[in-house]
């Protein structure tokens, strides 16, 4: 039986002895029986654990970002979220191998997840869309097959590893990336004003159709800081929006979007960047 610590509830996990036969693994293991909730992102999963939903992050792998509230989305991100979604769909059988400490700083579990005798870690690591990350002992079982596959991934410039220099110890590096893309100059949606002082930024979509904006984001390039719009949101044909941000108590229209109460925009010069759902800056203003 494995306890998790700091819970309130009747935290014992059931755990069943059961043998699973990789190439890599041919040892029993200690696996916990669940079933797919849903899917956050590539590194991040939700089980029903002994009738409870349960947040597993994945031990020693990191996925480029989708739902990062102060981040782009990254390339690979949304492959890595894709293959989690295609692997994992909701309602399939799955096995939980905790390590030692077995949860984060924020309740979730962390874990190996098992998926039709794989280990979906390795599953990730082997397609380029992970790299190995925040090793922190005692939970480090598997580090050294993880490390042998990542390397594989390197040689073969698998997913991450097609861009030059993008994978880096402390992370992704999407802002370099975006500022050395080419500029799509044809693109229908643009940036019409930047107000440094009154914190705000105005798009317009210039297209006799209607543009789904999920995917793109807003650069403030002086302060690296990004804004991405929402999924499914909607710039209507020839109608224009603004993007606020500061003091929240001036009043937004519904068609406006709002990114954050913190000041953004640097008044001594900042440019802006909108970029699209590829990476692609599609337009600079300011």
């Amino acid at each position: 039986m494995l306890l998790l610590i700091g819970c309130t509830e009747d935290t014992t996990l059931k755990s069943t002895n059961e043998e699973v036969n990789t190439t890599n693994h041919q040892e029993e293991k200690h696996l916990i029986n669940a079933t797919i909730n849903d899917v956050v992102d590539g590194d991040t999963i939700k089980v029903n654990l002994n009738g409870k939903q349960e947040t597993i992050r994945l031990l020693l792998v990191d996925t480029p970002e989708t739902v990062h509230p102060n981040k782009p989305i990254q390339p690979f991100g949304p492959e890595a979220s894709q293959f989690a979604n295609d692997t994992l769909p909701v309602g399939k059988k799955v096995q939980v191998e905790i390590d030692v400490s077995e949860r984060d700083k924020y309740g979730r579990l962390l874990a190996y997840l098992w998926v039709d005798g794989k280990m979906f870690n390795e599953l990730l690591l082997e397609r380029g869309l992970a790299r190995v990350a925040y090793i922190y002992p005692p939970n480090v079982k598997y580090v050294d097959q993880f490390k042998e596959i990542q390397t594989k991934a390197q040689e073969e410039s698998v997913g991450i590893w097609s861009i030059e220099n993008y994978v880096q110890e402390d992370g992704f590096i999407d802002s370099e990336i975006e500022k050395n893309e080419p500029i799509q100059e044809d693109s229908p949606v643009q940036i019409t004003e930047v107000n440094l002082e009154e914190e705000y930024i105005t798009i317009i979509n210039n297209d006799s159709y209607d543009m789904d904006m999920t995917g793109w984001s807003v650069l403030s390039v002086e302060g690296e800081q990004h804004f991405n719009f929402p999924d499914s949101y909607t710039i209507q044909a020839g109608e224009a929006i603004t993007i606020w941000s500061g003091d929240f108590s001036r009043g937004i229209k519904s068609v406006d979007l709002y990114w954050t109460e913190q000041n953004i925009w640097n008044n001594s010069g900042d440019p802006a960047q909108l970029i699209n759902a590829d990476h692609v800056i599609v337009d600079v203003k300011g």
